[in-house]
């Protein structure tokens, strides 16, 4: 049997890679939605849901001035020698890191690049002083909740109408995360 191994390399992006970025497919299904709640596993918080798709309006070139920032950085992670994923992270008034977003194209994920990403963040906030992470994500996205919980986070903040005003659909809750070093 021969099989191809590929390893995962996070660097700093480039202009060239923000476009070739925005082309990806960051969309995902949605089978299962969190019903959020203090203090409890995700896996303990779950509710089926009918299934459907879900794309955010991932747009990496709108972090473009993290390129030369002392105050954010962009971080693209590459597998099998292509643009995977980035990662937007800044300086938060709060004294924590704000990962601002963090997508990893549909056909790369389960390879280590969301971990490799997440890794380069935590470096950066560590080399700023920062006191630990943030982030804020949706109850629809069930596999992010669960990656950030695998990486330490914990659950924060539980915002019920930041949506609501947005979507045809029942409102998504905002799900805010944080990791402390």
């Amino acid at each position: 049997m021969n099989s191809t191994f590929h390893e995962v390399h996070v660097a700093p992006a480039s202009a060239a890679l923000l476009e070739s970025l925005a082309l990806h497919d960051y969309s995902f299904t949605v089978t299962e939605e969190v019903q959020a709640a203090f203090d409890r596993p995700i896996d303990a918080c779950l509710q089926a849901v009918e299934p459907y798709e879900k794309a955010y309006f991932n747009q990496p070139q709108q972090f473009s001035a993290y390129l030369d920032s002392l105050d954010g950085a962009l971080f693209v992670a590459h597998f099998a020698e292509q643009a995977a994923g980035y990662l937007a992270i800044s300086r938060h008034w709060n004294g924590l890191a704000l990962v601002e977003d963090i997508a990893v194209e549909r056909n790369q994920r389960h390879c280590g690049c969301g971990q490799a990403l997440m890794a380069a963040g935590i470096r950066w906030a560590h080399e700023q002083g920062l006191a630990g992470l943030m982030l804020e994500t949706q109850s629809n996205n069930v596999a992010a909740c669960r990656f950030y919980e695998r990486q330490g986070f914990e659950l924060g903040g539980i915002d019920r109408c930041l949506y609501r005003g947005l979507h045809s659909r029942r409102a998504e809750t905002a799900l805010f995360w944080y990791l402390w070093f």
